[in-house]
């Protein structure tokens, strides 16, 4: 008798989280957290200038380490690291957030733009032919 004994499993299944918990559930807690991360997205575009956002792009191209840029970039705001690694993630994978940036980005003055292209870290390699060099 398989299919009486499914539907016995189905039914306790169902009717044991009907007690009432102060704890959400997970799948409601993800829901909350994922309604709020637009919000958090939102907030922070006018903490995040185009000049820090491509302060960010050069110096994560430059030395591909998150933490080195959180520790070394200075920004016109500070920045967490959790603040940093999100908009690095927001700049690669939120296409209006992409979007927006870079069309922010391209308005920049030339000279703003070489400014901050002179603020970026040394790589690692370049690190270490620095150490080279005798002083």
């Amino acid at each position: 008798n398989p299919p009486p004994s499914l539907p016995a499993q189905v039914s306790k299944s169902v009717s044991t989280p009907i007690a009432p918990s102060p704890v959400p559930t997970p799948g409601l807690a993800k829901r909350m957290k994922k309604s709020k991360q637009p919000l958090q997205v939102t907030k922070d575009l006018g903490r995040w200038k185009p000049a820090d956002d491509l302060l960010l792009i050069n110096a994560v191209l430059q030395t591909n380490d998150l933490t080195s840029v959180h520790l070394g970039v200075k920004f016109s705001c500070r920045f967490n690291l959790r603040e940093i690694q999100e908009r690095w993630y927001a700049l690669l994978y939120d296409p209006i957030i992409s979007k927006l940036a870079c069309q922010a980005m391209r308005q920049l003055h030339p000279e703003a733009i070489a400014a901050i292209q002179s603020k970026v870290l040394f790589s690692k390699a370049e690190e270490q032919l620095l150490n080279k060099v005798g002083s």
